[in-house]
């Protein structure tokens, strides 16, 4: 069996309008006019807002389940799993609720059938051997039944108190004209503005619920003719307190006269009305011939460079006075008395729109308005590339620019495998890895630009982007043998110190070496000095990013101090060897 899900529509509250107060809502039925109400306030103060306005036979209420019957569906609602539409037999229902089985019957009788409700489901099953009693009372709420009297309701209470409940036609929605950004209302007919036949006009307006509780459309049409809706939505449609549903109706008569029809919206009618005369022909001259153009549709005039003229012919036959609105056209009179020169000229890219007047008649206007284009960029390195340095550059344009523009320019960093970023990559002065780049009008070159390589192995990628167009390069810092950058020696009466400075872009420092020299040219003993300086490295590169170190080394010196004369570094990673060479002492 096929069914349709909806949320729960129908509150247990009301919100008064004005305040923060809720009235519950005691109860549902049906109120033999083909409406669903909802029944608020208290006996005697009873009010019952239209909750469906129409399409409804019967229904009922026992504070968990709400149920109404259209002509062939069943629908059933509870707050916790929402709401089913079953296929059910035609006509009216009755339920009844067998308290010693917490069951619940519908019976239907035009067909004369039964069905048990499976609460767990929300699903009917029929059976012959049911039965419901013709006089069990029609519950309307919990601890409330309805007695009907001529036509009207009388809610009773469970001590047996009837109170009536009136059953006063109030509005719970509004249909507005939507004018602009004002909300105008409707009255009995409204006037579409007038359209030339093959054109049309149209007009746009609002449902909106004034009620405390949700209506639901069921009903949005308009008599055949020259009518239409667009643009709107599909009942049924449920509009909550205070909100609102849109939809548009489109006026196209196809010969000259007066028109009217009936606009539908649930039981609202609202007579539309509409005038049509024959009107002069407008055409838009195009590379291949005469347009016709039709009031009220957008004409798209095409694409013009910003600061350029764009120019078009129209055609007005027979002539009647034209005029255009908007920023950047201009409409001429020619010698003929049916032609007109339409031009638009703008500094602003974008869509442009304006509107051709003609007589009563408007017609929508749109002009692309497409930027200079964008010459290409391209890098000019005015320093070699190199780990740990400051590169300066500049980006070069191929042509010089047409108007003011800023291009974009962003640094990434992708190190090599097992390597952490290196913070020290970005741009200079600013520290940072993108910066805009300005162009003034005319200029075809940007000034001086500094990037920053750190000394990290791994590849910097440079991009500029302007417009539509773009340049990239990369640059690669690649693994290499420990660079010393500087190195200093000092000896005192019992201490030689050794301060170096350098960076190893693999990150992957093993051993440094030492060995000292008399000024008799003879290394000094012991010889040559090996440490094992991986574990210092690889705890100092946990705490840095990139690879810039400072060592500093200190000998005890034994003997007469004076007599050495320089000593010599060999430092090793896993890329290579690197030697200093002699470092004479200071």
């Amino acid at each position: 069996m096929k069914t349709r899900n909806f949320v729960w529509l129908f509150p247990l509250f009301l919100v008064l309008p004005g305040t923060a107060q809720q009235r519950p809502v005691r109860g549902y039925f049906a109120d033999g006019q083909g409406a669903l109400r909802a029944l608020v306030g208290t006996p005697g103060a009873w009010e019952a807002p239209i909750v469906i306005p129409e399409g409804i036979l019967s229904a009922g209420f026992d504070g968990r389940l709400l149920w109404y019957k259209t002509e062939n569906q069943l629908n059933l609602c509870r707050e916790s799993t929402g709401c089913r539409s079953l296929p059910a037999p035609e006509g009216t229902a009755r339920v009844a609720t067998l308290a010693e089985e917490q069951a619940v019957l519908f019976f239907f009788p035009a067909t004369g059938q039964t069905a048990r409700l499976d609460e767990a489901s929300l699903e009917l099953h029929y059976s012959e051997n049911e039965t419901i009693l013709e006089d069990s009372p029609e519950q309307i709420g919990p601890g409330l039944t309805a007695i009907r009297q001529q036509g009207g309701v009388s809610a009773v209470e469970a001590d047996g108190a009837a109170s009536w409940v009136p059953l006063a036609e109030v509005p719970v929605f509004e249909l507005l004209f939507r004018d602009g950004t004002n909300e105008v209302p409707v009255g009995e007919s409204f006037a579409l503005p007038p359209a030339a036949p093959g054109e049309s006009s149209t007009a746009r307006f609002r449902v909106r619920n004034r009620g405390t509780i949700a209506v639901v459309i069921t009903r949005l049409s308009i008599d055949p003719g020259p009518f239409r809706t667009f643009d709107q939505f599909f009942p049924p449609r449920t509009i909550a307190p205070g909100e609102f549903a849109d939809f548009s109706v489109r006026f196209s008569p196809e010969a000259p006269g007066d028109y009217a029809r009936t606009l539908h919206v649930n039981d609202l009618k609202v007579t539309l009305r509409g005038s049509s005369a024959a009107a002069s022909s407008v055409e838009l001259e195009t590379p291949s011939g005469w347009l016709w153009l039709k009031a009220g549709e957008k004409v798209a005039l095409g694409a013009v460079e910003r600061r350029s003229v764009l120019q078009r012919r129209i055609r007005i036959t027979p002539p009647v006075p034209a005029t255009v609105t908007g920023d950047g056209f201009r409409l001429t009179p020619a010698s003929d008395p049916s032609l007109f020169e339409l031009q638009f000229q703008s500094d602003r890219v974008g869509v442009a729109s304006g509107v051709l007047q003609v007589e009563h008649r408007q017609f929508p206007l749109e002009v692309q308005v497409n930027d200079f284009p964008t010459p290409a960029p391209s890098f000019v390195w005015l320093d070699q590339a190199a780990p740990a340095k400051q590169v300066k550059f500049k980006i070069r344009l191929a042509e010089a620019v047409r108007a003011a523009v800023t291009g974009a320019l962003t640094v990434t960093f992708t190190p090599d495998p097992g390597l952490p970023d290196d913070a020290a990559v970005m741009l200079l002065p600013i520290s940072a890895r993108s910066q805009p780049v300005p162009f003034a009008e005319g200029v075809s070159e940007s000034g001086e630009l500094v990037l920053q390589t750190g000394s990290t192995a791994g590849t910097i990628r440079v991009r500029i982007a302007i417009g539509s167009r773009s340049a990239e390069e990369s640059i690669r810092i690649a693994p290499a043998p420990v660079v010393l950058t500087n190195a200093k020696a000092a000896v005192a009466s019992a201490n030689a110190e050794i301060i170096l400075t350098g960076y190893d872009t693999a990150r992957t420092a093993t051993r440094i070496s030492f060995t000292f020299y008399l000024k008799s040219g003879q290394p000094a003993a012991p010889g040559r000095i090996d440490a094992d300086v991986r574990p210092a490295f690889a705890d100092y590169y946990k705490t840095v990013s990139g690879s810039v170190f400072r060592l500093r080394a200190h000998f005890p010196v034994s003997g007469t101090h004076t007599e050495l004369d320089s000593v010599e570094v060999e430092m090793a990673n896993a890329s290579g060897t690197t030697t200093t060479g002699r470092i004479r002492f200071e």
